[in-house]
């Protein structure tokens, strides 16, 4: 969360709006299966840590990820980094390093009308 509320806060006001309302992502996505004809037949979440060995390397990957370019556009690539090692910083464990885990929503659909098999 750290690594997104930073984002937010350095993007343009266009960009802050929109990456809240992302929140809302796995209701318009099943919202679009339904409209393309799938049924949802389930849906979950899943964790995914990312680690790293130091602040610096964290900071690196996490400059090249695509939420951060707006971010990197408006206030620039190093006071981007600045702030973002600032944010990571108290995260560092010394002996593991840098660690996020994020929480990715999922839902799983088929078409509602399959074409059956001729015999």
């Amino acid at each position: 969360m750290p690594y997104f509320l930073k984002v937010i806060d350095m993007s343009p006001p266009g960009h802050q709006a929109a990456s809240i309302e992302q929140g809302d992502t796995g209701r318009v996505v099943e919202e679009m299966l339904a409209d393309a004809g799938f049924v949802l037949h389930e849906r979950g979440t899943v964790v995914v840590v990312n680690e790293w060995p130091d602040v610096a390397t964290a900071v690196r990957a996490l400059a090249a990820a695509g939420p951060s370019v707006p971010a990197i556009e408006s206030v620039g690539y190093d006071a981007f980094c600045e702030a973002l090692a600032e944010t990571l910083g108290p995260l560092r464990h010394p002996d593991l390093g840098v660690r996020i885990a994020s929480e990715f929503g999922w839902v799983a659909a088929e078409p509602a009308h399959r074409d059956q098999p001729e015999n």
